[in-house]
């Protein structure tokens, strides 16, 4: 317990010396803050327009869909802003500059992970806030403490199988002769069709989402318990289950890519 407390320390002082680095920039967080607005207004925008159109979509209003929206949404900002250098993964294996990580007496994963920072994901989590509020309050959703409680859990664990989702994707990196590993962004660019309820999708995309890169336990089924919505019920019980699942994957893999990481020659 010692130790994690120790690592906790660390990774707070990592992450101030990003943010320091970062805060010498003002323009370009600036410009950051507003492309990021203006990019998810857009979204937003585009969900607006097809619900205008149809009143709902595999029996989920526009104010539901918000509430998927919302987790997948501060989950990505969740990962840009606490663990940005898990994308950055690939880079440092092929520029050798994972090799510095190897020398020093700090676990190489979370030297890993607080290798940069984004200010860009404390925005998106700002505008999810703002995002499952509105979209709570649409759907009348009647509050107590326990379901607050279940709330903060659920919102936790789709960080965590977010993360991992991408760490085991990056991770893939050490296996693979070239400089570029787009299975981290194809992954990413999948979470596009989990802003919809997965009933909408065929069998064998559900079962894409449900399992293989499980985008279903980071929003559709939190969402569709906390909606009382059939058949998310069983899912939902499972998130906790599957979100160890993705941790213990996600150690297994760094530690066998480190067991077969040879230096570069650059």
């Amino acid at each position: 317990m010692k130790k994690f407390g120790a690592y906790i320390q660390l990774y707070i002082m990592f992450q101030v010396q990003n943010i320091k680095s970062l805060a010498q920039y003002r323009t370009d967080f600036l410009m950051m803050v507003f492309f990021t607005l203006f990019s998810q207004g857009c979204n937003l925008g585009l969900i607006c327009i097809i619900y205008s159109n149809i009143p709902q979509v595999g029996g989920w209003t526009m104010w539901e869909i918000f509430l998927l929206y919302g987790f997948l949404l501060f989950s990505e900002g969740f990962i840009n802003f606490f663990f940005q250098g898990a994308w950055k993964i690939t880079n440092m294996i092929h520029l050798a500059e994972l090799d510095r990580f190897l020398v020093r007496p700090v676990p190489v994963g979370l030297q890993l992970l607080t290798a940069k920072i984004d200010f860009d994901g404390l925005n998106k989590m700002i505008i999810a806030i703002a995002v499952m509020a509105v979209g709570f309050g649409r759907c009348g959703m009647e509050w107590n403490v326990l379901k607050a409680m279940v709330f903060c859990i659920f919102l936790a664990e789709a960080c965590v199988i977010r993360v991992c989702m991408i760490w085991i994707a990056s991770c893939i990196s050490f296996w693979m002769e070239g400089k570029k590993n787009s299975l981290n962004y194809f992954v990413i660019s999948l979470g596009e069709m989990a802003k919809y309820p997965m009933v909408i999708y065929p069998p064998i995309f559900q079962g894409i989402f449900g399992y293989l890169i499980p985008y279903a336990f980071v929003s559709f089924y939190p969402v569709g318990y906390l909606l009382g919505k059939e058949g998310t019920r069983a899912g939902a019980l499972g998130i906790s289950f599957f979100c160890v699942l993705m941790l213990a994957v996600s150690c297994m893999v760094l530690k066998r890519g480190l067991a077969n990481y040879e230096s570069s020659s650059y």
